[in-house]
This record gives C-alpha cells, sequence and structure tokens, in this order.
C-alpha cells in the first residue's frame, strides 16, 4: 500500500529538503533532490523486501494524483498495480472484491502516469519553484508580496504533449541527458501508462460497423458518428470504455495543435461471448482551434482529420480519415451565435516564447531573478481602485435611478420558470432597496439570506464540497450533517461513465431534498461543487477533486452530475473558474496566471463551457487567482463576455471565500459577479449612485432567479418536497377536512336516526 495525501490550500512537495538551504532530507526521503510522488526510501526498501520473499506482489495505489511508477518494471514479482483512488465512505470495501475476483474492474486512467516528473514541461513553472519564494516579484530586490505561474507549455499538458512529442521528436531537451533514435522510443521510456489506460479480467473486440472506403468529405454542418462493435472475447461480463480521438492537420508554424484530442467517449458492459454497438459522436465543429495569435476566433483548417478509435490515448485501435476541403472561421460561438474574439491578449502576449511541437528544443524555463523583477507601478497597478469615469466607458453604465422599495404585491414565487428577461423581474426589484440587495449580495457563506417580508425569498442552506455536502466548519450544530462523503472526483473521473455520474448527480440531490430535518427544515439547496479545474501538474495539491488533465473528459462527467442535481432542484457551484490549477499562493493578493488564449479557451475554460451549455449549470464559483493582472472575480472579460454573452450562462456567479480584501465586491458586481462568500460585507456595497443600484438589481436578479427555480422554492421539480409552510397548510387543511367529515358524518347519522324513529312511530 503506497498512500499520498492533497488538499486545500497547498501543493504537493516537488523537494523533500526541510528547508530552503537544501541541506538535510526530511526523514525516509532519498535525498532533497527527490519529491514527494516517488517512492521514498522507506517503501524502496519495503518493495524490495517484498520482492525478495514473494513471486507475487500487488502494489495498491491510495492516492489522489498519478505517481512516478517506473519501479514496476523493476521488479517482475510485481505482477499488479490497483489504483483505488480516495474511494469515499463505503468504496474501500470494493477494493478487495477487486483483488479476489469478485468484481471485473473497469476503470482507465485519467492522466497520464509518466516516468520522470521532472521532465514534464509544468515541472519548470509550478508552484514556488522549488526556491524561497520562488514565483514571488521583486521591487528592488524585496518580495513584493504578490506571485506569478506561467503556463509557457501552451496546449501542451498532459498527453498533448507526450502523444504530440511522440510523433514529432527532434531531439533531446530540457532537463533530459539522452537521445532516442525516434519518439515512440522517447515515449516509452517516458511514459508507463498513458491517458485513457485501463486494464479488465475479461477481453474485448472492437469493430467498425460500416467503415467507410477511403476518405469522407465533410464540412463544418456535420457531426461525424462511428458505430463501434464491442464484444466481449473472455469469460467474464464485464465493462468496457471505447474512446474517440481526433488527429487535426498541422502546419509548421500555425495554430498549435496536439496530435490527438479526445472527442468522445462511451461506457459500455457486455456480457462474455455477446455484442454491444455503441455509438460515438463529433460534431465537426469541436474539431476548431483557437487563433489567437491570428483571426482572433476558431479555425478548423482544410485538411484531413483522422477519427481514431481508441483503447487509450496513444493505441489506436482502428480509424477513419475525413477530409475538409476548405478553411472555415467563427467569429460567433457556434451554439450561441454569439461573437467570438479575444478577450485577454494583454495576458496571452506576457511571455514571449511558449512550448511550440514545431522545435520543443523551446521548452520551458523556471523563471530567474531578472524574471521576477518589477517596477512599484506594476504593483500598484494591481490594485482595484472604484472609478467614476471607468464606469463610464462601460455597457452597465447608467444616470437613470431604478425605483426602490414599491408595493407590487410580488413574491418570488410568483417568477418560478421565469426568463431573466422577462420584466415581471424588474417589477420584483422595485420592491427591494438598495440596502436588502447590498445585504443579500455581501452575506454569502453557506447560504443566501432570508427575504420574505419583502418578497417571500425563504432563508436558503448552500452546502460546500467536492465529496457530496458537507459541514464546512463541522459545528457541533452543523446545518448539514449525515450525509454521504462520495468517491473523490478522480475516481468518479476514472469511471468514464457518464449515466454512473448522473446518478451520483442525483444521489446528492436526493440528500438536499432530506435536508436540516434536525432544525428548520429547510433542504440544502446549493452545492460549492463539482469542481473541475485540470490536472496541469501532478503536484497540484487538490487534484484529487478536479476529474483530469482533460477538458472535455472533465466537462462531460461535470454536465451529468449537474443534471443529476438539477433533477432534484439543486443548483451546482461549477469551480473555480477559471485557471485556479495551483494552490500555493493562489489567495496571496492573488496569483497572476499568465496564458496564452488558445491554451485558456481549449484546456483550461472548457469544461466551464460544457457545464454551462451541456449540463445547464445556473451556477459557478469564480477563484481566488488572478488572469493576468485581473482577479478572476473581478474579470469583465471573463465572468461577461465569455461566461454570459459568448456562452450564454443564465445564474449567479458567487465568489470563493472572501476574506481577503482584494476580492472587492465593486469589482465584482462591475465584472458580473454576483454573490460574496463571506459572513457579511455588505456595507462595502452601500456607496450607491444610479450605475451602482443597477448592479445590485442586476446581482439580486442572477441570484433570485438560481433560488427561484430550485428546491428551494420550485415544487414542480421531480420528487421535491415542498416548502415547510406548504406542507404545515397541507396538514391544517387535512385537520380541517377530517374535522369536516367528520361533523358531517355525525349529522348525517342523527339524520338517519331521526327518520328511522319518525317511520316507526307511523
Amino acid at each position: 500500500m503506497i498512500s499520498r495525501i492533497g488538499g486545500e490550500g497547498f501543493d504537493l512537495p516537488t523537494t523533500m529538503a526541510t528547508d530552503f538551504t537544501f541541506k538535510e532530507k526530511v526523514e525516509g526521503a532519498k535525498s532533497v533532490d527527490s519529491h514527494y510522488l516517488e517512492l521514498d526510501q522507506n517503501e524502496e526498501d519495503m518493495i524490495a523486501l517484498a520482492c525478495e520473499n514473494f513471486d507475487d506482489v500487488i502494489i495498491l495505489l491510495n492516492t489522489g494524483t498519478t505517481m512516478e511508477l517506473g519501479f514496476l518494471e523493476e521488479y517482475p514479482q510485481i505482477k499488479a498495480c490497483l489504483w483505488m483512488g480516495y474511494p469515499g465512505n463505503s468504496g474501500a470495501a470494493a477494493v478487495g472484491k477487486v483483488l479476489v475476483g469478485d468484481v471485473v474492474p473497469s476503470g482507465h486512467t485519467t492522466d497520464t502516469w509518466a516516468k520522470d516528473f521532472t521532465l514534464d514541461p509544468s515541472w519548470q513553472n509550478f508552484s514556488y519553484n522549488r526556491t524561497n519564494a520562488g514565483n514571488s516579484y521583486t521591487v528592488d530586490g524585496k518580495n513584493a508580496g504578490y506571485y506569478f505561474v506561467d503556463y509557457e507549455e501552451g496546449i501542451y499538458v498532459g498527453y498533448r504533449y507526450y502523444e504530440t512529442r511522440a510523433v514529432s521528436y527532434n531531439g533531446k531537451v530540457g532537463s533530459e541527458t539522452k537521445d532516442y533514435p525516434d519518439g515512440e522510443s522517447w515515449y516509452r521510456d517516458n511514459v508507463i501508462f498513458p491517458m485513457g489506460y485501463g486494464l479488465s479480467y475479461t477481453s474485448f473486440e472492437w469493430e467498425i460497423v460500416g467503415r467507410p472506403q477511403g476518405k469522407v468529405s465533410i464540412t463544418a454542418d456535420d457531426t461525424i458518428e462511428v458505430k463501434v462493435a464491442v464484444t466481449n472475447t473472455g469469460t467474464r461480463d464485464g465493462a468496457d470504455v471505447v474512446q474517440l480521438y481526433y488527429t487535426a492537420p498541422y502546419e509548421p508554424g500555425g495554430v498549435e495543435k496536439a496530435h490527438v484530442v479526445l472527442g468522445d467517449f462511451q461506457k459500455v458492459f457486455v456480457k462474455a461471448g455477446e455484442t454491444e454497438t455503441v455509438t460515438l459522436s463529433l460534431p465537426v465543429t469541436d474539431m476548431k482551434s483557437y487563433d489567437y495569435a491570428g483571426t482572433g476566433g476558431y479555425l478548423l483548417e482544410a485538411g484531413d482529420y483522422q477519427i481514431r478509435i481508441s483503447e487509450n490515448a496513444h493505441e489506436t485501435v482502428d480509424s477513419v480519415t475525413y477530409n475538409l476541403a476548405s478553411d472555415v472561421t467563427f467569429d460567433e460561438d457556434t451554439e450561441t451565435g454569439k461573437p467570438v474574439e479575444n478577450r485577454f491578449d494583454d495576458v496571452s502576449s506576457h511571455i514571449a516564447n511558449y512550448l511550440t511541437r514545431e522545435d520543443w528544443s523551446n521548452f520551458p524555463t523556471t523563471p530567474t531573478a531578472e524574471d521576477r523583477q518589477t517596477t512599484s507601478a506594476f504593483i500598484s497597478s494591481l490594485k482595484y481602485v472604484r472609478s467614476d469615469e471607468a464606469d463610464a466607458q462601460m455597457p452597465y453604465y447608467t444616470e437613470e435611478w431604478a425605483e426602490q422599495g414599491a408595493e407590487n404585491g410580488l413574491v418570488l414565487k410568483d417568477l418560478i420558470g421565469a426568463d431573466p428577461e422577462d420584466k415581471e423581474w424588474d417589477k420584483l426589484l422595485d420592491q427591494l432597496t438598495a440596502g436588502e440587495m447590498a445585504e443579500l449580495i455581501g452575506t454569502g457563506a453557506y447560504k443566501t439570506i432570508e427575504m420574505l417580508d419583502s418578497i417571500g425569498k425563504p432563508p436558503v442552506v448552500d452546502s460546500d464540497g467536492p465529496s457530496g455536502f458537507v459541514s464546512f466548519m463541522a459545528m457541533a450544530n452543523a446545518t448539514v450533517y449525515d450525509t454521504c462523503t462520495y468517491a473523490a472526483e478522480t475516481v468518479l473521473g476514472a469511471t468514464w461513465n457518464r449515466t454512473l455520474a448522473f446518478e451520483m448527480g442525483k444521489m446528492i440531490g436526493n440528500e438536499g431534498l432530506v435536508g436540516n430535518e434536525r432544525g428548520d427544515k429547510l433542504p440544502y439547496s446549493g452545492w460549492y461543487a463539482p469542481a473541475v479545474n485540470i490536472h496541469r501538474s501532478p503536484f497540484g495539491g487538490r487534484n484529487w477533486e478536479y476529474y483530469s488533465e482533460d477538458g472535455f473528459l472533465s466537462g462531460e462527467l461535470a454536465a451529468e452530475v449537474i443534471k443529476g442535481c438539477a433533477e432534484k432542484g439543486v443548483y451546482c457551484f461549477v469551480k473555480h473558474f477559471a485557471a485556479n490549477d495551483q494552490e500555493t499562493n493562489r489567495d496571496s493578493n492573488g496569483i497572476l496566471v499568465w496564458l496564452n488564449e488558445q491554451a485558456l479557451r481549449e484546456i483550461y475554460l472548457r469544461p466551464f463551457e460544457i457545464a454551462v451549455k451541456e449540463g445547464g449549470t445556473t451556477a459557478i464559483m469564480s477563484s481566488f487567482n488572478r488572469i493576468g493582472t485581473t482577479w478572476a472575480g473581478g474579470n469583465y472579460a471573463l465572468l461577461t463576455e465569455v461566461l454570459r454573452e459568448e456562452w450564454g450562462f443564465k445564474g449567479m456567479v458567487i465568489t470563493d471565500y472572501a476574506l481577503l480584501s482584494y476580492l472587492d465586491g465593486d469589482q465584482m458586481l462591475r465584472a458580473g459577479g454576483d454573490l460574496l462568500l463571506t459572513n457579511d460585507r455588505s456595507s462595502e456595497l452601500t456607496d450607491v449612485n444610479a450605475t451602482q443600484l443597477s448592479l445590485l438589481r442586476r446581482a439580486t436578479k442572477n441570484i433570485l432567479y438560481t433560488v427561484a427555480n430550485s428546491n428551494a422554492m420550485a415544487a414542480e421539480v421531480i420528487g421535491m418536497r415542498l416548502p415547510v409552510w406548504v406542507e404545515i397548510m397541507f396538514v391544517v387543511d387535512a385537520v380541517i377536512v377530517a374535522g369536516i367529515a367528520a361533523w358531517g358524518a355525525v349529522v348525517i347519522v342523527q339524520v338517519l336516526k331521526k327518520e328511522k324513529r319518525q317511520a316507526s312511530e307511523n
């Protein structure tokens, strides 16, 4: 058994030194130069001892992230390796069943398991860069209190790097000391398990049904469908994952393209000796790339597109080639029709040279002391200051005062199901004052407040995640209690099972319906989950609560969880929006994340986009970090231009925990955010002019829209308990009806007796 932990607020150690003098190693480590995700000396000795004394050794990995597993190839006695992840309340009970063969495993990796993490491109720019405050800006040689991370690898994250490097190998780079004759030999020496790899106690054969011969012409309006017959050729019933990857045409010097990109997947259960057919679908537009340095929009380049039916990112079973006759550019979102353009030029341009498949020698490097130097003027520019002059240049600016405190007689339940553009919302908002709205917006820690007198809004419970409803403060009188701890998101990710993700969401929704039975009887309406950040580095402290290194896989599973929760009226705050892939210094004035817009859109925003468009989420949680110089929760380009305008998001955006002053409420409102995750910062929002009042109304409407369509209000949701007051009225009505019925029965009996007596007398 090998175990590793992970958690919020810290990344995993990239050195085993006791301090930054690098003179002493921690007890049990091999050296100061080793790291947390390789075997320590104790573990190496333990494995060597086991292999000396037993012919059959199994390695069991109780980890939330990948580890360096090259040692598996060194010992012939190691016959199996089982990754169990963090399996939740009861998942560990399945481990024994898998080991003895009572359960046929069907999990597949959600990351590339490399042999040497120090050769990964992200190693050069992650956490504190293996030096005391090695990711801090300095002014005149002193730490300025602001930190940064450079995503110099661009789109080449995880399998996108390893698979692309393998087909375009051109010599040694980085810290490598060995050259290879070809890319495949390089790959075998650098990767032990590809993304999507998995084993079973049975075997499968695949065949593309109706496979076309030769190239097939396609247009941007087409959807490619591939039917695959999956035959279980073994003796055990089992499940397999059919994976579809695509290879897009690439020209040196053009838009960067990974050699393979995941486009679809299907989990299929097949009984021994039988065959099941699955259909994998890929809209042609999903193969577009973001051309931030050229057209400033999405681009489908002319040429051959190879659709690969694969066991994993590296092993293709069969393929079909499609041809696009001419380039297609997109300056509108292909689903919403809204304008798409570069939103982050200032962020993209910060890094001079990104990793390119044209020349792998342009490898990322760790920031030097010179790279960290900046000016006091730059540091000062990072502090947000509200400006009426800046407001006047923005679309939200107005000089028209809205009404306050009106008596229109509306309550929130009147607007259940109403579109946010419905004019009735304005009438409802007219009933509120600026102070009431500021209190709602500024008091959002694990709840939204009661507003019964003014608009009939009940108090609402929002719970933390990511493995189910939890009481963040773990108080004895906690509102959230006796709920399940589900398997970590990495474990759910490894199932590659959309149906299972949906069912998990429904189970969480059911718990939401039960709610606080001991206290106020309120349901749990909001959930701070799922989290869909990317495993950019294996050392990410919270990788265990994110699905994968791949944005598509992450988004597809998250969308199903969201839909399952929504069926029971629970809204999901999908988090952390966005590029929050590192814990170290994430909240130290907001770490500055530098990357190009192609990587941002294709990898880091992709799961959020799917959660919005496919999952229909009505809640998002922004992140601590900055994208470039601007805090994500106060970033107009991110929250308004991309999220709301391009993607068509409807609902509320909450901040991450707003204890620090740089998470500014005014900046949040102007960016398109709605709710501060804090106990009470409403006083910061009451400096009201016409524009501020308009922004308070907008945020309030977004919050109320989400709540109105949740289990807090909407009895129409499947399986939903009614509001407590309605249940009480039903009971009261039932008692009255029963009383009337009983009285009526007595009257009838008396009348019948009287009639019978009169008849006998006659």
